[in-house]
C-alpha cells in the first residue's frame, strides 16, 4: 500500500456518522415498521384461507347428509312398495325397485368420493 498525499485527502468526502438513536429512527425504525404489518396482513389472510377451508368442509358434510337423506327415502319407497304391491303390480315394483338400488349406489359412490375429497383438503390444511 501507497500512503496517501495531500491531493488524494482532499478529494475523499467526508461521510457523516449518525448517532444511534438517528440511524434506529432513520432506517430500522421504518422496516420493523413494514414488517409488523407484513405479518399482520399474513396472518389475517391465514385466517381467512382457514374459514374458506371449513365453509367447505361443512358445505360438503350438509351435502353429505342431504345424500344419505335421499338414500333412505329411496329405500324406504323401495321397501313400501315391495310390501305394498297392490293391484298385481308385482313387477313394477321389483323394478322400481332396481330403480332405487341403482340410484343408492350412485348416491352411495358420490359420497365416497366427498368423502375422499373432504380428506384430502383435511390433509392438506394438516401440512
Amino acid at each position: 500500500m501507497r500512503p496517501l498525499d495531500i491531493v488524494e485527502l482532499a478529494e475523499l468526502e467526508e461521510v457523516e456518522v449518525l448517532e444511534p438513536e438517528e440511524d434506529f429512527e432513520q432506517f430500522l425504525l421504518p422496516v420493523i415498521n413494514e414488517m409488523r404489518e407484513d405479518i399482520a396482513s399474513l396472518t389475517r389472510e391465514h385466517g381467512r384461507a382457514y374459514l374458506r377451508n371449513r365453509s367447505k368442509l361443512w358445505e360438503m358434510d350438509n351435502m353429505l347428509i342431504q345424500i344419505k337423506t335421499q338414500v333412505e327415502a329411496s329405500e324406504e319407497s323401495a321397501l313400501n312398495h315391495l310390501q305394498n304391491p297392490g293391484d298385481a303390480a308385482e313387477g313394477r315394483a321389483a323394478k322400481r325397485c332396481e330403480k332405487a338400488e341403482e340410484k343408492a349406489k350412485e348416491i352411495a359412490k358420490m359420497a365416497e368420493m366427498l368423502v375422499e375429497l373432504v380428506r384430502r383438503i383435511e390433509k392438506s390444511e394438516s401440512s
